[in-house]
């Protein structure tokens, strides 16, 4: 499939363009990106130490209520009457109110109270702060008295979470605390405290308070089950499991921010860490989903898209016309290359820019002249060529037709004449006459033969190329008393037939010259054989010429010559001077 120069250069312009905007909108979309996750991450840990925070103030001023209470005379006296079992209403008295309603309920939500005696009696305090015997079933004394037990073991406030097989409202979190005066252990004090309550500090369903619709924070124990509510799921205290990578972190305690599926199995980012209460194994985690919390940035990303359509549309537009200006002179090169190879070389083409192509078109404008000038010399050369070949055929017609006139005519003449004279000599001339007949034939061979070797030497086709170099090079000097000097070096005793003859006559043409025009003493003809080429040198000290067009279209031989050599693929250079001779050196290939 062929592609023009012009898509050529608009697609990679337009490659050019496109990715810088791809790898810049790229980077800062993931830049973006990075950026909104580590400040949602930022968000998460910032919520996850407040409720962390809240929920430490929580327990603690629970265990401060509870050493405060215990260190109270109405309750040293309260515990001396319950292990008197005389838990009556004096107990409920108005200052015992008083101070429990300061102590106990003041912004402290609590499910059940409940006073153990040393006695192992088990009391509850009504709403009115009276007391009256713990009437819970089996199960709630055996829960009740595990807290009971672990306070024992501590003498500070203890937690106690544990997920019993009670009704929802009896899943609680117990605080236990026992009272000691003057090192006598009085009793312990169990405040029932629901969930809810805890609830209440981590559950948010605002969709204003930073966690949009689908962030919450949560509590999960070492059970793995929810120990708060769960914004999706109702009912979930206790009933919703969370085995996800962040709680398995957590309880390794790992505190950290990640991305995973949470409970839902959907992709949240999550900030987690263990609940700071040394003796609650809980975890805390805040999380929101990845898709809402990557809301900006999708939006961002639709704009940089929207954006990007934009300059690309404007940039494809642009290297449309810069592709466009740029091959438009390449493609007026072209329709004035198209013309010249029709054989129109009188144009010339515009030059509007003076960088790189406008050299190219001036370059071209300065080949068009060249061409044109060449075409002109050549169509010189070849009108000269002809009017040589020509010149010289009629030369060679009139030379023939001269020779078989003056010589071989005038002899067949006199022959004839002998022949009649034969009937009317008597016969003691008649023999002379027979003996002039014989010498007239062998003038008449002797002349056919001279004229035939003219045409075709027979030397050529029986001895070779050398030889007869070296026989037209004695009889030259012979005839013209011009004394040829003979150097040869050959390796071939014979070449090629073509090569030969055109040889042979490019020598004979030469001589030839030198005969009619140079005025020459002495001649040296050099042949030498080099690998694949031919060297052939004559030189002569005649007067010499001066080589110029004028000169050529005399009909003096030399295009002649030339025209030998260029259709044997060689070379030729002539060099001349007036008064130091002429010298024709030719370098032809071996066929």
């Amino acid at each position: 499939m062929r592609i023009t120069l012009t898509k050529k250069i608009f697609i990679n312009f337009l490659i050019l363009s496109i990715v810088p905007i791809v790898v810049i909108d790229s980077y800062f979309y993931f830049k973006s990106r990075n950026a909104l996750i580590n400040r949602t991450f930022d968000q998460l840990i910032t919520l996850r130490i407040e409720k962390n925070n809240q929920l430490k103030k929580f327990f603690n001023q629970w265990f401060y209520v509870l050493e405060n209470v215990s260190t109270l005379n109405s309750t040293d006296n309260i515990f001396k009457g319950l292990n008197a079992n005389e838990a009556d209403k004096k107990y409920g008295s108005p200052l015992f109110r008083t101070c429990m309603e300061q102590s106990l309920t003041k912004n402290q939500p609590y499910q059940r109270i409940i006073f153990i005696s040393e006695n192992k009696k088990y009391w509850k305090l009504n709403a009115y702060f009276e007391f009256e015997p713990f009437t819970g079933d089996k199960a709630e004394k055996e829960l009740v008295s595990m807290v009971y037990q672990k306070s024992l073991t501590s003498d500070s406030p203890v937690i106690f979470d544990k997920k019993s097989s009670f009704s929802t409202q009896h899943r609680v979190i117990f605080i236990a605390y026992t009272a000691v005066k003057n090192k006598h252990r009085q009793g312990t004090i169990i405040v029932e405290i629901s969930l809810q309550s805890i609830n209440k500090i981590m559950f948010e369903n605002n969709p204003y308070n930073g966690l949009g619709k689908t962030g919450e924070t949560y509590l999960v124990g070492a059970d793995y089950y929810m120990r708060s509510s769960s914004r999706f799921v109702k009912n979930s205290i206790f009933k919703t499991r969370v085995n996800t990578l962040g709680v398995r972190e957590a309880f390794k305690q790992i505190t950290g921010t990640k991305q995973f599926r949470d409970y839902r199995n959907i992709s949240v980012l999550s900030s987690y860490s263990k609940v700071d209460i040394p003796q609650l194994n809980w975890v805390v985690l805040a999380e929101i989903d990845t898709r809402e919390a990557m809301i900006p940035i999708h939006l961002i990303r639709n704009d940089i898209i929207f954006m990007s359509i934009i300059l690309s549309v404007l940039l494809l537009g642009m290297v449309q016309i810069f592709a466009s200006k740029i091959t438009a002179p390449v493609k007026k090169l072209k329709q004035e290359t198209d013309k010249i190879s029709r054989g129109e070389t009188a144009l010339q083409v515009t030059a509007y820019s003076s960088d790189e192509i406008g050299d190219l078109i001036l370059a071209f404008n300065k080949m068009i002249k060249q061409l044109k000038d060449q075409s002109e010399k050549l169509q010189n050369e070849r009108i000269l060529s002809t009017k040589s070949m020509l010149d010289g055929q009629e030369m060679e017609r009139q030379r023939l037709s001269r020779e078989l006139h003056d010589s071989l005519g005038q002899s067949i003449l006199a022959l004839k004449m002998k022949f009649e004279q034969i009937g009317e000599v008597s016969k003691s001339k008649r023999k002379h006459l027979i003996l002039e007949i014989d010498e007239l034939f062998v003038k008449i061979m002797r002349e056919i033969r001279n004229i035939s070797n003219d045409l075709m030497p027979a030397v050529l086709s029986e001895f070779g190329l050398v030889m007869t170099l070296s026989k037209i090079s004695r009889e030259f000097t012979e005839n013209t008393g011009i004394i040829v000097d003979f150097e040869k070096k050959y390796v071939h005793e014979s070449f090629d037939k073509k090569l030969e003859v055109y040889i042979y006559r490019i020598v004979q043409e030469a001589f030839t010259n030198i005969l009619k025009h140079a005025e020459a003493t002495r001649v040296k003809l050099v042949f030498l054989e080099k690998g694949h080429y031919i060297e052939v040198s004559i030189c002569d000290n005649g007067k010499g010429f001066r080589l110029n067009r004028k000169f050529l279209s005399k009909g003096n031989g030399i295009s002649n010559i030339r025209e030998r050599v260029n259709l044997l693929g060689g070379k030729i250079d002539i060099s001349s001077e007036m008064g130091k001779g002429t010298t024709i050196f030719c370098t032809i290939p071996i066929q």
